[in-house]
């Protein structure tokens, strides 16, 4: 019953548009408070045990590496790199649009990030070209989730710390759900592209294709580094992250040869009011999420499913799909993780799961709540940036979310797509 009524103080704070991390705080205080026997001081106890962690300290330096990138000059370059790939093709800035955001999700791991930088320029590019308002924004917001599947994840850090699970193998499941998730966008938006007789773009001769490949090498090479380096055990996640960091760095000042010193401690500063809100949001989603698993939550989730589902596999993560799918669409994507983790994960792991595995899945559905409302933060974006209510582009994101829902579907019951990548370079 405690943690019935902590749900639904949570849910109402939330829908008065209270802050995440001060609504979880307060209805983690009210479960402690009906919970006789806990001293209030555990609130804040936990919440520092859930951020006491070295692995947290990515977090920062791959935002920072992330804004280094974007000052640096190479969102142009990631997106002339790819008009000159599928550019020609029939609606080809929505291709465009889609392979920009695989590329830059390999760099900055936030969706975010991409759907304001790449949304920046695409969005009034394809109106201009006669795109319909409502497509752009739905391509621009669905491919910005890849910046959350593709390494490196700002989230699969949170889940690795919150699952114990190896952030090195996370990285490498989410290649290849990244990728399918690219593909059925790019799908979509060719259907859809001839359907409505959509342009192209100029084709470019092999010499500027093989030019833009040249000249996007050396930011790509941080997907290489961080990678690589983890594979290699030259070092651990948050040294990978603080490398990205210098590399991006000196890209900025001695390849780019666009970024400013000047700004530099403006940068640090966004990123350090941005650590802080995460941070927050992670500390007080631990402690929620201590309180559920010391009121056995997750054993009694886990028998009530099995109720129901026959303790059928299949059955057992459809029905955990529906719940992440619903959560996402009211709860931000990293508070969600964390909460959610030690409640469904003991669940999986009966049923023979891997936690990376589980950890995938999770990222990936959590992801489409990115541009569901009531609190997509790339549909908020991209809508600003196309300057539409949110309400008329919710027709238009359809089959983008259903293709999106088939992709989840496939690496939930078909693991090798997630694990493949992580047993063969990690086993």
């Amino acid at each position: 019953m405690i943690s019935i009524g902590v749900f639904i103080v949570l849910i109402i704070l939330l829908f008065m548009n209270v802050p995440i991390a001060v609504a979880t705080a307060l209805a983690t205080l009210g479960g402690i408070l009906l919970t006789n026997n806990l001293p209030l001081t555990i609130l804040v106890q936990r919440m520092m045990v859930g951020i006491d962690s070295f692995t947290l300290l990515a977090i920062p330096l791959f935002i920072l590496t992330g804004k280094l990138m974007l000052l640096g000059g190479i969102t142009n370059d990631l997106i002339f790199l790819s008009k000159s790939l599928v550019g020609f093709l029939r609606g080809g800035l929505a291709y465009v649009n889609v392979v920009a955001s695989m590329f830059f999700a390999g760099i900055t791991g936030s969706a975010a990030a991409d759907s304001s930088s790449i949304g920046a320029i695409l969005i009034p590019a394809m109106i201009k070209k006669g795109y319909e308002k409502d497509f752009t924004v739905a391509v621009t917001a669905t491919s910005s989730t890849i910046g959350v599947m593709i390494p490196p994840s700002i989230p699969m850090v949170i889940y690795g710390v919150s699952a114990g699970a190896s952030i090195g193998k996370l990285f490498l499941g989410g290649f290849i759900p990244g990728i399918l998730v690219g593909l059925s966008l790019m799908i979509v938006s060719g259907i859809l592209a001839i359907k409505r007789g959509y342009p192209t773009e100029e084709k470019l001769a092999l010499k500027e294709v093989f030019k833009a490949i040249l000249h996007s090498i050396p930011p790509l090479m941080t997907i290489i580094i961080i990678i690589g380096g983890i594979i290699g055990g030259i070092f651990t996640p948050t040294e990978a992250a603080g490398v990205a960091v210098l590399y991006s760095f000196l890209l900025g000042v001695f390849y780019y040869k666009e970024l400013n010193i000047k700004e530099i401690p403006k940068m640090i500063l966004e990123v350090a009011v941005i650590t802080g809100m995460v941070t927050l949001m992670i500390a007080t989603a631990s402690a929620l999420g201590w309180l559920f698993a010391s009121e056995n939550i997750p054993l009694a989730i886990g028998n009530f499913l099995i109720s129901i589902t026959g303790n059928s596999y299949f059955m057992m993560l459809l029905l955990i799909n529906a719940l992440l799918l619903f959560v996402g669409t009211w709860l931000d994507l990293s508070p969600a993780v964390i909460i959610f983790t030690p409640i469904l994960l003991p669940i999986v792991t009966r049923l023979g799961m891997d936690p990376v595995h589980f950890g995938v899945i999770m990222v990936v559905n959590l992801a489409i709540g990115l541009f569901t409302p009531p609190v997509g933060v790339c549909l908020f974006v991209s809508c600003a940036i196309a300057d539409i209510p949110i309400g008329d582009t919710v027709k238009a994101f359809i089959p983008f979310f259903i293709s999106m829902v088939v992709v989840l579907l496939i690496i939930t019951y078909i693991p090798e797509l997630v694990m493949f990548l992580p047993n063969l370079l990690m086993p």
